[in-house]
């Protein structure tokens, strides 16, 4: 009797196992299903309903004639994300998923959509191994996706946009000699390519090519180079954005700074007559006639 029991027992916890098992789908059972996709609403005017103000600001930007012409999700949630969930919960700032662009979230996921569109842009080639993306700069701080300054909705009009973070190159275009950036004469792109680049400190041409653009006059090649600007170029001798001296120079006393390379000198140098190196070595970028840069 207690064989036959055990028996009984025994068939009951076999059956319960199968039964339990049969309910749970196997690992990759073709059945199981995915998660459902984000609804898109699909029309900008249900968005507009609540934020009217950016509606009207986004539709006289480049991004309201564009969008219409790529793939996928378009207007406000080309950028922001399917929206239907926020619409269904009656909105609030980041409910249902949406993209805010909020300073919180992380760069990568705020440079994202951005670059969904202008990544094949020539201009951002470089910019996943530029200095500001390496800095964790976002698209959204410099630029606006609603409204800005000029096409490419800039947050504020340059130079005050670059300002905001480069305080200390304010500074610089506050002395006396500094290139015309404050008055309007050159600006801050005509040097530096701010969605990255190849060359030290962003520049957009290598070794000294965005100085000779306008200092064509300077750029040789000469028969007779002045070492230091073939080899270290312009920064070499010249403070680019600023400077309290005379021609942007380092130093103050032509001599100071040429004596940090020429440390020896013929004695009949050392008077204070000959503190100004460049009085006599006049061609002292470079010279086709004379190995001293001497005026011949």
């Amino acid at each position: 009797m207690t064989r036959r029991l055990i028996g009984v027992a025994a068939l009951g916890l076999a059956l319960a196992r199968l039964s339990v098992a049969a309910e749970d789908p196997a690992p990759g059972d073709t059945d199981a299903k995915p998660p459902a996709a984000a609804a898109y609403v699909g029309d900008d005017d249900v968005c507009s309903a609540c934020h009217e103000e950016q509606a009207k600001a986004y539709a006289k930007t480049p991004h309201a004639t564009y969008d219409r012409a790529k793939p996928g999700p378009h207007g406000c949630e080309g950028c922001h994300g399917a929206g239907q969930a926020h619409v269904d919960a009656g909105g609030g700032k980041g409910v249902g998923g949406l993209m805010t662009f909020a300073a919180s979230v992380p760069v990568a996921a705020r440079v994202a959509p951005c670059l969904a569109c202008h990544a094949g842009d020539q201009r951002l080639h470089d910019y996943q191994r530029g200095e500001h993306a390496l800095a964790g700069v976002a698209c959204t701080d410099c630029h606006s996706g609603h409204a800005g300054v000029g096409e490419a909705l800039l947050l504020r009009p340059t130079p005050r946009l670059c300002y905001g973070c480069h305080g200390d190159v304010r500074s610089q275009f506050l002395l006396t000699e500094h290139h015309k950036v404050d008055e309007g004469v050159v600006t801050c792109g005509d040097c530096h390519q701010p969605h990255g680049s190849r060359n030290f400190a962003m520049l957009r041409g290598a070794n000294d090519r965005t100085c000779f653009k306008c200092h064509g006059d300077l750029e040789g090649p000469y028969v007779f180079e002045h070492v230091p600007q073939v080899s270290e170029g312009c920064a070499r001798c010249h403070q680019p954005h600023g400077s309290i001296n005379r021609h942007l120079l380092l130093r103050q006393q032509v001599a100071q700074l040429c004596y940090e390379c020429h440390t020896v000198t013929p004695s009949n140098h050392v008077q204070p007559s000959y503190r100004d190196c460049t009085r006599c070595h006049v061609s002292i970028h470079g010279s086709n006639t004379n190995a001293m840069f001497l005026q011949q």
